[in-house]
């Protein structure tokens, strides 16, 4: 059935890529990891993609194997429940309508006020209509319950019918978590780079064979292999996993089976069974999921015994794995009422709050042998057999069910592994097992008594069967996992060709390995930022970035939200669509989380629109979960503090309290600055007094393009110099001390003032080459974006920066200094010694091209990010 890809495929030559993937969270899945790890070992490229219960997708390591989780959304499975829910709903009633009834009570309202004005008869006759009309609802209330009743109990016998009935059953009607699984998984595995795909279990065939399909029509090659863990035709039947449920698993399974490149699966009696039911033309490769040999001597905190504080004498029986009704681990909870002195560990997979676990419990206490019930939640997959090493005996007492006849599940080899005797029930697998290496007892399944009597031997033959297990060298030998992981490679040197599959040059071992977080240092950074591009620095940061770090790239996210001071981005969204619109925050999220490297999220507010919160906290760990570095940037306004700012210059826009913006922006900053401090990662602030505010955080110099400011415009030449002022908020920029002060001037002839507000970023080039005196900002104490424009432009530049502030600022600033109250004199001194300002002018281009043309701005954040280019 395996057919090696073409030797002209593209990917000869390279490492070949593998995505296994499974619809569980792979955390427990022995199988999956351990099969993840063996081809790796072999040379090959794998990622496990599973289920991520979070709901956040996420990416992490173990050893060289990458994981990926993705959230399924179950939409299809819980529309179609909601579906078959109100099919369900009664629909015939003999009970009034409530708008029926409402006319009824107003009617009976007119006729009592007729009533009332012809006196006691009338009284009579109203009560007399009163308890008949209540007398009828109550006929009618109990008509309805019996129907509602009657309607009931048909849907559950027509129910009771379909779910025993198999025939007919389609999984396209009857399983649409499948088609959750495509809208979840799909996208990812078009994303992703591979050769082979590898579907564990029954749920994920179509998905693997549409998505090899899908590269197959793009003219790339592929291959898809079927992991077979359990005998679908035959599972067992719980829950909600009815005959009729099994037989639309069976149709998904006869549809898809045959595509596969490969078939694996895990005994040799399913293996013959497989190919029998489905016409397969080679008999399945087996690759049984057996223990790494040598997982037994993995250090552990403490063992199962000395968890639960049990002597060494005292009889101890483990049952270690998932936990279902056909289990059968109700019959060993029931068998300690007749086992006076056993004690019962069930270590539930994946954790012992699951529903069947806890209904063990219940059964436990209504029995009276809590004490002796011990529920635990299960170890790492390398300490399974070292934990359980102080249990006296290892259950398997599932029921009869086609797939677990044919089953020998992992738990009998960790069982054997940590030197615990078995007993298992009657299944013919499991029985066969265990009676051929005289390795425990068998009872019949579902048969209490049958247990408590197998039980007993098998304790009265402990030291026997113990002596057995740990003297003979050859009875894990067959079963052991490097037996099974040379077949595994075997399957896929088929596939891929013999010499891209390699012969591991170590053991693989699960032992000792942890997941840990995915760094995305094995490719060139791209690096994210928005969502507010105040002045546009996002655009110039990111620019600056592609120009200094040759081959790091960048996406620039800014919201629109209608004014005229729009600045360019990658991707401009909407004010309504960022606030309102699920689905462009979904396909923006996903996009990001495979593609960025890097993130860095503006003024406290969320990159994704509200899907995650208000705030960037609920960002940070949706990006962080699939290996992206998360920095912060913070403006201005969002992260000053007004009472500190209050304090530090007397012309503080911030002096008063209760002003509405000093109030607001105080709220604002009592809000953000505890999460910024809690943040654990770079904080990024674009003006030197801003680290006053956010200690710790790294300067980022703002950027502007000096080329597009330059002008070959004179300076201070005219007998009436032009001065501008163009805030960008003219409450907090000084502006009423600016007018206060010049307007006098310009009133006297000796100055063209211009005051500009709202003025289209294109526009200003112009507007500030025209000028010869820009003043910046008398409030604030620092400088901004507006003062290094007019310094690249070779204008003269005047503004209001504290001691502290120009101490912080890289080399010498050339910004002439004024407050307002000596504004008006500073111009008038530059009016009279022209000279001085035309020679402060002069050194505006240099000094902005050295601190904000890019480049120090670019190697700050390659250093503190450690970005990453060609």
């Amino acid at each position: 059935m395996t057919t090696a890809l073409s030797p002209g495929d593209e990917t000869q030559g390279e490492r070949p890529k593998v995505v296994m993937m499974v619809g569980n969270d792979i955390a427990h899945d022995t199988r999956v990891l351990k099969m993840g790890l063996t081809l790796a070992d072999a040379g090959v490229d794998v990622t496990l993609l599973g289920y991520a219960s979070s709901e956040i997708r996420e990416e992490r390591m173990l050893g060289d194997v990458r994981i990926i989780r993705v959230p399924v959304g179950w939409r299809l499975r819980d529309a179609a429940a909601r579906r078959r829910a109100a099919r369900r709903r009664p629909r015939l009633s003999v009970a009034v309508e409530p708008n029926a009834r409402r006319v009824l009570d107003l009617q009976a309202a007119v006729r009592r006020r007729e009533a009332e004005s012809v006196g006691g008869l009338a009284n009579t006759i109203r009560g007399n209509r009163l308890r008949a009309s209540r007398y009828a609802a109550r006929i009618r209330g109990g008509a309805d319950r019996r129907l509602r009743k009657w309607q009931g109990e048909v849907w559950h016998a027509v129910d009771g019918v379909t779910h025993r009935t198999p025939w007919g059953a389609s999984w396209r009607r009857l399983l649409p978590e499948i088609d959750d699984y495509e809208l979840a998984f799909g996208p990812v595995l078009d994303q992703l780079e591979w050769d082979v795909l590898h579907a564990h279990d029954i749920h994920l065939v179509g998905v693997a064979s549409r998505a090899v399909a899908r590269r197959r029509a793009s003219g790339r090659t592929a291959a898809w292999v079927y992991d077979a863990h359990e005998y679908v035709a035959g599972l067992s039947i719980y829950g909600a996993r009815t005959k009729r449920k099994r037989a639309a698993y069976l149709d998904l399974e006869r549809e898809y089976i045959r595509d596969a490149d490969a078939v694996v699966t895990v005994t040799e009696p399913l293996a013959a069974k497989l190919r029998s039911d489905h016409h397969l033309p080679a008999v399945p490769a087996v690759v049984m999921n057996s223990p790494m040999l040598g997982a037994g001597d993995h250090a552990v905190e403490h063992t199962i015994r000395e968890q639960i504080g049990l002597g060494p004498e005292v009889p101890l029986v483990v049952y270690s794995g998932g936990v279902t009704a056909v289990r059968g681990v109700d019959t060993a909870v029931e068998a300690l009422a007749q086992l006076p002195d056993v004690h019962l560990a069930v270590v539930a997979v994946p954790h012992k709050q699951v529903d069947a676990a806890q209904a063990l419990a219940l059964l436990a206490a209504e029995l009276g042998v809590s004490d002796r019930l011990h529920l635990l939640d299960p170890v790492g997959p390398d300490e399974v057999s070292a934990y359980l090493a102080t249990a006296d005996v290892g259950i398997l007492p599932i029921h009869h069910y086609g797939s677990h006849e044919v089953a020998i599940p992992n738990k009998m080899f960790e069982y054997l592994h940590a030197g615990v005797p078995l007993l298992v029930s009657d299944c013919e697998a499991p029985k066969a097992f265990v009676q051929q290496h005289g390795v425990g007892g068998v009872h019949v399944a579902q048969d209490t008594d049958s247990f408590v009597r197998e039980l007993r031997g098998v304790l009265d033959r402990l030291p026997e069967l113990k002596q057995r297990i740990a003297e003979d060298p050859d009875l894990l030998t067959p079963y052991a996992w490097d037996r099974q992981e040379a077949v595994l490679r075997e399957v896929y040197r088929a596939i891929l060709g013999a010499e891209r599959v390699h012969e591991p040059t170590t053991v693989t071992q699960l032992e000792g390995l942890r997941e840990r977080p995915s760094v995305r240092n094995d490719r060139a950074s791209v690096v994210g930022i928005g969502p507010a591009n105040m002045a546009g620095q996002a655009w110039a940061w990111a620019k600056a970035i592609e120009r200094y770090v040759p081959g790091c790239s960048t996406e620039v996210v800014s919201v629109d939200r209608g004014s005229a001071l729009v600045f360019e981005a990658d991707e401009l969204v909407p004010a309504s669509t960022y606030a309102k619109d699920a689905s462009w925050a979904q396909a923006f999220e996903s996009r990001a989380l495979e593609h960025w490297t890097h993130a860095l999220l503006e003024a406290g507010r969320p990159m994704f629109g509200l899907r995650n919160g208000r705030d960037f906290t609920g960002d940070v760990p949706v990006l962080r979960s699939v290996g992206i570095e998360v920095g912060l940037l913070l403006h201005g306004s969002e992260i000053r503090n007004p009472r500190r700012h209050a304090s530090s210059t007397p012309w503080s826009p911030f002096g008063d309290p209760d002003e509405e913006l000093t109030a607001r922006l105080q709220s604002q900053w009592d809000v953000l600055h505890p999460l910024v401090t809690a943040f654990e990662g770079p904080v990024f602030v674009s003006t030197p007094d801003l680290l006053d505010d956010v200690p710790g955080s790294h300067l980022l110099p703002v950027v502007v393009d000096i080329a597009a400011w330059a002008t070959t415009a004179p300076v201070l030449e005219r007998p009436v110099p032009v001065v501008l002022h163009a805030p960008s908020r003219a409450s907090i920029k000084g502006t009423a001390h600016v007018t206060a002060a010049m307007e006098p001037l310009a009133a006297a002839g000796l100055i063209d003032f211009r005051l500009l507000e709202g003025l289209a970023p294109s526009e200003m080039p112009a507007a500030v080459a025209d000028a010869d005196i820009v003043l910046d900002q008398f409030s604030l104490g620092s400088y901004g974006v507006m003062a290094v424009q007019a310094m690249a432009a070779g204008r003269v530049v005047v503004g209001h920066v504290t001691d502290a502030v120009r101490a912080a600022c890289p080399g010498d600033l050339p910004l002439v200094e004024a407050t307002p109250d000596t504004l008006a004199a500073v111009v008038r001194g530059l009016l009279d010694d022209r000279a001085a300002g035309v020679a402060a002018a002069a050194a505006g281009p240099g000094y902005a091209a050295d601190v904000h043309g890019g480049e120090r701005s670019a190697a700050v954040l390659a250093e503190v990010l450690g970005l990453r280019g060609e």
